[in-house]
């Protein structure tokens, strides 16, 4: 039997020079169709294609100047030396009653994928950790309008205080954009061609009309402990393969935009932003090894809304900023009154 030990140990400063500076302007495409005609004799992994919306419709929102400040402890799992991992892994296989792994959520006009990835992120772990006696879908609305140490809402946020929100306040439930599921259901709806950012919604105490919770804190759920993982291929498999999605910060540079297949490397274009996604899982694909990961911009984008991204290499800055977490599945009813 494996044993496996959590270790909080002290947070170092990440070097992102080869990233990190002043954001770029880029040139205004009016179709991911355009990109893809721009580079169709760069690519060589991956394939550029025309995804549905305008690239200003795709919103990125991790404030990526704030990441390594905000970066939660690292967490390491002891003993792993027993744990043979397999060439290819796919959350979704492995939690086949995990419905949350199959779902993609949109963030439309706002910048929330800071809380969008670690929402459905936490929601996998829910019910992977419980190995799928657990299911709740942990609403972005809660994180985005109420955490105030995250960040700055639509406008960006970061990683490591959206976990630790999670363990310190909970995090209500909430469906996608009207969809009238759980507490907080999303409030934003997708982009028009113009782009223009949505306000960020404001923290309510309430619940929506018609659900059977009434205060947001009968409704909330807890994380019981939040920490990030190191930088290493092999430690960040390990995690999602324990237990489960990961939330992962890497620089979005033009082309991504025209994501539709293969395995994903930069190949030209300016930076527009920090973004946030999950990893779920990895593979090989022709010779090139890569993480399986689900976006926040629709399934209408990429291959159904998840995209593949080299790995091994730190592509984009992918494996030096990744969190999680663990659920508690009894802080909630503490709340209540009821104590373990």
């Amino acid at each position: 039997m494996i044993r496996f030990i959590l270790i909080l140990v002290a947070s170092s400063q990440i070097v992102l020079a080869q990233y990190y500076g002043s954001f770029s302007n880029s040139p205004q495409y009016r179709s991911t169709a355009g990109i893809a005609s721009q580079i169709k004799n760069l690519t060589r992994t991956w394939v550029a294609g025309n995804n549905t919306l305008p690239p200003a419709a795709y919103k990125t929102g991790v404030n990526y100047d704030k990441l390594a400040q905000t970066r939660l402890a690292p967490a390491i799992l002891v003993d792993p030396e027993d744990l043979e991992l397999p060439g290819t892994f796919d959350a979704r296989q492995k939690w086949p009653q995990c419905k949350s792994l199959n779902t993609i959520r949109n963030q439309g006009c706002c910048g929330s994928c800071w809380a969008i990835s670690a929402a459905s992120a936490m929601s996998d772990r829910y019910c992977t950790v419980s190995k799928g006696k657990g299911e709740f879908t942990f609403a972005t609305t809660d994180m985005l309008a109420c955490c105030h140490a995250c960040g700055d809402g639509c406008k960006g946020g970061q990683l490591g205080p959206a976990w630790q929100y999670w363990v310190e306040k909970g995090v209500s439930s909430g469906g996608p954009f009207n969809s009238k599921q759980g507490c907080h259901p999303y409030p934003i709806d997708i982009c028009d061609p113009s782009g223009e950012e949505a306000d960020t919604p404001k923290c309510s105490k309430k619940c929506q009309k018609g659900y059977n919770v009434t205060n947001v804190w009968e409704d909330r759920r807890y994380g019981r402990v939040a920490y990030s993982i190191p930088a290493d291929e092999q430690k960040i498999m390990e995690e999602i393969y324990i237990n489960g999605p990961v939330q992962a910060a890497f620089v979005v540079f033009e082309d991504f935009h025209a994501y539709k297949s293969g395995v994903y490397r930069h190949v030209w274009g300016h930076v527009v932003g920090g973004h946030a996604v999950k990893l779920i899982g990895w593979g090989e694909e022709n010779n090139v090894k890569f993480w399986l990961a689900a976006n926040s911009w629709g399934e209408e984008w990429g291959l159904n809304g998840f995209f593949k991204i080299a790995r091994g290499e730190n592509q984009c800055g992918i494996e030096q900023n990744v969190h999680a977490g663990l659920p508690s599945y009894q802080k909630h009813l503490e709340y209540e009154g009821i104590f373990f």
